[in-house]
């Protein structure tokens, strides 16, 4: 180990130890991304495998460039904050029980739904004559699962748990109903399982932690160990479906590991978290054209059906320059490749500056709203280092749904307040 790696786990174990301070906030933007970071960064400098390359001093400001950038927007949202009242976490709980929503609204919608998923599903299935699970190259079956428009009904999964979640923590009473919500939080989870994803499981586990932390009492040391550790069972269980014990092996083999083979389960945890970032930095001095927002824009074109055309037309290659298998850049890449410097500095500066102006505001007035928004932003954070989830149009598709959802069943003026609204305990 050099001191490179030592200086970033020494910043991650430092960030890691404010977490024990007295009132901290330990999922507070900074906390999240440079913890993540920190993490990454020693990570990657290990050069582990065969596939890892020696950065020059240029590739190291390339690949810092973006995360810097972002925590330096963080840091200007900090700066106008300050001198104005922010309220500890304890005081936001507070603050969020009192609030109201309306009970029939959050669960008629959170039904329809998980009703819209499952119309979704079933046409799929029958579209593609398999589940993934059960089909025999599991592996190629799971990215051959969609149909472009019902298929988006898949990604209904999200906030299904997520309002799912909300209702039967945050609600009192209503037994039927809660009885119904753990049926289709049932459901839901099995199903999606059975399609080998695992990114948007792991968004409502880290959307629904964040909720759960600023608006309740439930997050405790032992019930963090006992999610992350059914967390880690999950993903590995359904990575193991994907790709075998034997593949495993070839996994450690094919990505060229330095270590024993006694540790080739170590293999793909450490490559999704250090080939994305290499990527980049092996990608960024080959890029001779910029797209000028069309990667950034994604599910624009792709709402609009010109996502596919435009690459044909201009001969867009999505994963150019690869010298591997595994085919992500992070989060900064896709700015780079649209704007070059500009994009690398100005858009994660700007995203910094919103990110920790939400977070702010959400500190200065808590609503359900705010709080489940700034819990997405964790999750994009925390995943910064392997996709940019903010161009996907499936990404886009849940914001917008959560979103109308939380307004609608946001309970805001006394005409409410008679009926089917229901305080948060």
């Amino acid at each position: 180990m050099n001191w490179i790696s030592i200086t970033f786990f020494l910043i991650a174990f430092l960030v890691f130890c404010t977490l024990f301070k007295r009132g901290a906030d330990i999922i507070s933007p900074a906390r999240v991304f440079g913890f993540t970071w920190s993490i990454v960064f020693g990570l990657a400098n290990l050069k582990l495998s065969g596939l890892q390359h020696s950065w020059t001093l240029s590739d190291w400001v390339y690949a810092l460039m973006g995360p810097s950038s972002f925590l330096l927007g963080l840091f200007a949202a900090c700066v106008m904050a300050m001198g104005r009242q922010l309220h500890p976490v304890n005081k936001m709980r507070q603050i969020l029980k009192n609030q109201d929503v309306n009970e029939a609204r959050l669960f008629y919608l959170t039904i329809a739904a998980f009703t819209t998923y499952l119309v979704g599903y079933f046409i799929v299935y029958l579209v593609k004559g398999h589940v993934p699970i059960f089909a025999p190259n599991p592996g190629m079956a799971r990215t051959d699962f969609f149909i472009f428009g019902i298929g988006l009904f898949l990604h209904n999964m999200p906030f299904v748990l997520f309002f799912s979640i909300v209702y039967l923590l945050l609600v009192p009473d209503s037994r039927g109903r809660k009885w119904i919500l753990k049926a289709v939080v049932f459901i839901t989870v099995l199903s999606y399982v059975f399609l080998l994803q695992r990114y948007q499981l792991i968004m409502v586990a880290v959307i629904a932690f964040a909720l759960l932390y600023y608006a309740t009492q439930y997050i405790r040391f032992r019930t963090v160990a006992l999610f992350v550790a059914l967390g880690i069972a999950v993903i590995y269980s359904i990575s193991t479906i994907r790709v075998g014990q034997l593949l495993q092996f070839a996994l450690y083999k094919g990505s060229l590991m330095k270590f024993s083979p006694e540790y080739a389960i170590i293999t793909e945890p450490y490559m999704y978290l250090v080939m994305n970032v290499e990527n980049f930095v092996h990608s960024v001095n080959k890029l001779d054209h910029y797209s000028f927002g069309y990667h950034t824009f994604d599910w624009v074109f792709a709402l609009i059906q010109l996502k596919y055309p435009i690459r044909e037309y201009f001969g867009v290659v999505e994963t150019p320059y690869l010298f591997s298998g595994y085919n992500t850049y992070t989060l900064f890449w896709t700015f780079y490749r649209d704007f070059g410097v500009f994009g690398i500095s100005i858009v994660p500066l700007i995203l910094g500056l919103v990110v920790g102006s939400l977070y702010y505001a959400m500190r200065r007035n808590p609503t359900i709203e705010l709080v489940s928004y700034y819990s997405i932003i964790v999750f994009v954070m925390g995943l910064s280092f392997f996709i940019n989830l903010l161009g996907f149009l499936w990404f886009v598709y849940i914001i917008t749904w959560m979103v109308l959802i939380l307004k609608l069943v946001r309970v805001k003026d006394s005409k409410w307040e008679s009926g089917s609204a229901a305080h948060f305990s």
